[in-house]
């Protein structure tokens, strides 16, 4: 029961990252990380958006504790890889990557 619950987790996890990132132009996760009005808004689309699917495909009602969970995870993984991408980008490793492309 415990790996089942840990499975749907990372799977509704996922899901949630690849619903906020169609839309990442609407809203920055660099704000939201930190709350805000866009994130409520999107925490309450979002999370319902997830129970009807997983109901309406899987047959499976999802917990509000762990929707919450994946939703908050989906939006530090995003968040994560932006500030990476953000570092990596700048850094001194891909500088001669930047030379060879001559940017």
């Amino acid at each position: 029961m415990g790996k089942q619950v840990s499975d749907e987790l990372s799977d509704v996890t996922y899901w949630l990252a690849l619903q906020i990132a169609k839309d990442e132009h609407v809203i920055d996760l660099d704000s939201a990380y930190q709350g805000s009005a866009e994130l409520d808004v999107l925490y309450q689309l979002l999370t319902s958006k997830a129970q009807l699917y997983w109901w309406r495909h899987y047959g499976i009602e999802l917990s509000p504790v762990m929707v919450n969970n994946a939703f908050f995870r989906a939006v530090a993984m995003l968040h994560e890889r932006r500030l990476e991408f953000n570092r990596s980008r700048h850094g001194a490793d891909t500088s001669w990557v930047k030379e060879l492309l001559h940017l």
